[in-house]
């Protein structure tokens, strides 16, 4: 049996009746008493959030409370609860939003302890993101913590919730500029002293958010609200990888950043945050295991034992096979030309046997260029941390060593051929050479990616992509699609695309014959800019602090030169993400374009215009990639 309604519960009824049907109390607090109610003409769970009436008369507070539903209202993002209406009715003062149905952060964490790292990193982006919108409208948080972070049920989808202390820019407020404001375990330097805060503030309460969700613990304790606020202050944060060892060294150094004293020494900015989560999240994802084999099977397959095991029984089923057919019967001719079908088809047949298995698992060719995508990378990591950044210049050389010497060989043995009187000197310069050539070329192919980098050239090309073709004929599709988190955006929304073109009727595929085409090339531009930002990215972390000293801009010395080699990077790097931004908005506005035509709701004409934009697009990315100068060089490596 439920508790017999409050007064504040009665009387907030009446003044709704016939608009919203009150349920029950959520929760209270000093500024607020939440309710769930029922919007009655559109028959939809809401909460309604009423300020204490007690406290109505306080026009300081009153106007406090206004002025959250008012900056709330003012921004619309799926990471943001929605407020629907603010409405005041003599000392009834409340607003209506979105009702999440869920639990907090902070109960998420009291009931479960810490967050799985890739759980945790997917709430945080995604209070980034809310953040983003916040902060482009000018509206500082200032109270990001974990009781403002709504988890919704089902999905775990993050919202931000309670501006109830936000600061606009532009707007005056009727509370002292310097007055502390916040939650102890939360606030920033800057806020804990009373200072200005802008943008920043809410970074570093997002890392201290950050704390608490992958390790389960505050960064600083105390027994009192101003023994925290000295901590934050003056103690340095602990390494978050010292109290939760299973982070990632990239992520805890994220989150160290983020909680640095000195607003400069943070994440700039929530998007750049949100970038850098995005990175994490994805370095995170685990391929599904037939993706994996498929990756494992191709690169055991590359080995040279292998290789030379096949060519030996190649050559010797050809000895035998050729002979028979020469000298047999016309049925032992054809056995031999089967036999020799299966045998110069074996790596085909051996491909389309781990084709099809892929495919009856539920996953495609853009799965299988994204593993080798990964490996690329994977691969790249290896090598730099067995022979430094610059392995690849020394492979290279090496490898021009090694062509050179084998080259010099080959002209020693055609002398040998033509000079047999000067045999011993062209002898020994076959074997110098042929020792230089081993000798080199053995650590420079160990030096390279190249294995790699075809595997993935050749399933990207036309020819992977009619094995897959031809593999799946016959083959029953899946029963259900598989969820295939691992994909990024551009892969997946080209997928998307791909499926939409079929659905197509034939008169509208033959009237776009080139979308497919346009489609493919916006998802290699996308990922060609994605990879270039990860470069400047990488480039910018190895430049240490060269960007961060504006007295050496000037300077004509090295340290001014790196300074302006680092801020050239980095304007490169703002101009990749954000071409990045607009590839996966023209690949998004395709496939809505394609969702409209099998609605009927759009024309032709309008997808035509849409694709040369598309093609326009494309074009600049090539331009961009093509004036940009060898970054390496600018940092004087």
């Amino acid at each position: 049996m439920r508790d017999a309604p409050s007064v504040e519960f009665l009387a907030l009824q009446e003044v709704v009746a016939g608009r919203y049907s009150l349920d029950r109390e959520l929760g209270r607090g000093g500024m607020g008493i939440v309710f769930l109610a029922r919007d009655v003409a559109l028959d939809r769970p809401v909460a309604i959030k009423l300020f204490p009436p007690e406290l109505a008369l306080d026009v300081s507070l009153r106007e406090r409370f206004l002025r959250e539903a008012r900056t709330a209202a003012k921004l619309s993002h799926p990471n943001i609860v929605p407020i629907h209406a603010v409405e005041e009715h003599e000392d009834l003062v409340f607003f209506v939003m979105t009702f999440v149905d869920g639990e907090t952060l902070t109960q998420r964490i009291a009931a479960r302890g810490p967050l799985p790292v890739r759980d945790g990193v997917r709430v945080l982006r995604e209070v980034a993101w809310a953040l983003v919108q916040a902060h482009s409208q000018g509206i500082v948080h200032r109270d990001i913590k974990a009781d403002n972070i709504l988890l919704e049920r089902g999905s775990g989808r993050a919202m931000v919730t309670d501006f109830g202390i936000a600061k606009v820019s532009g707007v005056g407020h009727d509370t002292d500029e310097h007055e502390i404001m916040g939650t102890p375990e939360f606030m920033s330097p800057e806020q804990a002293t009373g200072e200005a805060v802008d943008h920043r503030t809410d970074i570093y309460s997002l890392g201290v958010v950050a704390f608490l969700t992958l390790s389960g613990r505050m960064p600083f304790e105390g027994t009192s609200a101003s023994e925290i606020l000295a901590h934050h202050i003056r103690t340095p944060a602990p390494r978050l990888h010292t109290v939760a060892p299973g982070v990632p060294s990239k992520l805890s150094g994220l989150v160290d950043k983020c909680l640095a004293k000195r607003p400069s020494a943070r994440i700039a900015n929530a998007n750049d945050l949100a970038e850098a989560l995005g990175a994490a999240l994805e370095t995170r994802r685990e391929l599904p295991v037939a993706v994996r084999l498929f990756v494992e099977e191709t690169k055991r397959g590359r080995d040279q034992s292998r290789g030379l095991a096949y060519t030996l029984a190649f050559l010797f089923g050809v000895s035998i096979a050729i002979p028979v057919m020469m000298a047999g019967p016309p049925a032992a001719k054809a056995v031999g030309l089967a036999v020799l079908g299966l045998l110069a088809g074996g790596p085909a047949w051996a491909a389309a046997r781990r084709i099809r298995r892929v495919l009856a698992a539920g996953y495609d060719r853009e799965d299988i260029v994204h593993a080798f995508n990964r490996d690329i990378a994977a691969r790249h990591e290896e090598l730099a941390f067995l022979y430094g950044p610059d392995y690849a210049v020394r492979g290279a050389k090496l490898r021009k060593i090694a062509y050179g010497a084998f080259a010099t060989a080959g002209v020693g043995i055609v002398g040998l051929i033509g000079f047999p009187d000067a045999a011993p000197f062209f002898g020994l310069l076959v074997g110098a050479s042929a020792l230089v050539g081993i000798s080199t070329g053995l650590p420079a192919d160990k030096r390279s990616d190249r294995k790699a980098r075809r595997s993935w050239k050749f399933w990207k090309g036309r020819i992977g992509r009619w094995l897959f073709r031809v593999a799946r004929v016959g083959l029953a599709p899946p029963a259900q699609a598989t969820a295939l988190t691992h994909r990024p955006t551009e892969i997946a929304v080209g997928i998307a695309i791909a499926s939409l073109y079929e659905s197509l009727p034939k008169e509208a595929r033959h009237a776009l014959p080139d979308l497919q085409d346009v489609a493919r090339g916006l998802e290699d531009d996308a990922q060609r800019m994605r990879e270039r930002v990860n470069e400047l990215n990488q480039l910018l972390e190895e430049s240490g602090d060269a960007e961060s000293d504006p007295a050496a801009e000037t300077a004509d010395t090295l340290a001014g030169q790196r300074h302006r080699a680092a801020k050239r990077i980095g304007e490169q790097r703002d101009e990749a993400q954000q071409r990045f931004r607009d590839t996966v908005a023209a690949l998004e506005t395709l496939r809505v374009d394609l969702l409209k035509m099998l609605a009927g709701s759009t024309t032709l004409s309008s997808v035509t215009t849409n694709l040369g934009n598309a093609r326009e697009l494309a074009a600049d990315i090539d331009r961009l990639l093509e004036g940009q100068v060898e970054v390496r060089e600018l940092l004087g490596e």
